[in-house]
């Protein structure tokens, strides 16, 4: 007497089980990926953007509070106002609007992860600056 098994449909749950196991891990790396080329995007704005506004600023003051305006601005387009932006303001020469004279701003920001203990670091520092000159023909 032959005997014979059925595998009908073993096929279908062999590749859903496959599929699950690798599209899991997947696109759990790859939403980590996008949160880390957002941080990167919205970082590199940042610190452009807010170079610019303080070196059209007409003093020192106005020009740090236009540089974390648009610093803060910059965070809302890219909906990355969860995670602070860290900004820095460094200056060639003092006071920091003289004509001629180098600004440059350093924005960072901490991204957090949603990597398994497995993978490794649970966040990530991304960084961006962006150096602008101060132009020489501006009036005092």
């Amino acid at each position: 007497m032959t005997r014979h098994t059925a595998d009908a449909g073993n096929v279908i749950v062999e590749f859903i089980g496959i599929t699950v196991a690798l599209l899991v891990p997947l696109s759990i790396i790859a939403n980590s990926c996008i949160l880390v080329a957002n941080a990167y995007l919205s970082t590199e704005t940042a610190a452009r953007m807010s170079v610019r506004a303080f070196v059209v600023s007409s003093s020192d003051a106005s020009g740090t509070r236009a540089a974390h305006a648009a610093v803060g601005l910059t965070a809302q387009d890219f909906d990355s106002v969860k995670a602070e932006m860290i900004t820095k303001i460094s200056c060639t020469k003092n006071p920091c609007l003289s004509p001629g004279g180098f600004v440059t701003v350093k924005v960072s920001k901490d991204v957090k992860l949603t990597l398994p203990r497995t993978f490794g670091a649970r966040s990530v520092i991304v960084t961006a600056h962006h150096t602008a000159v101060v132009d020489e023909l501006r009036a005092p």
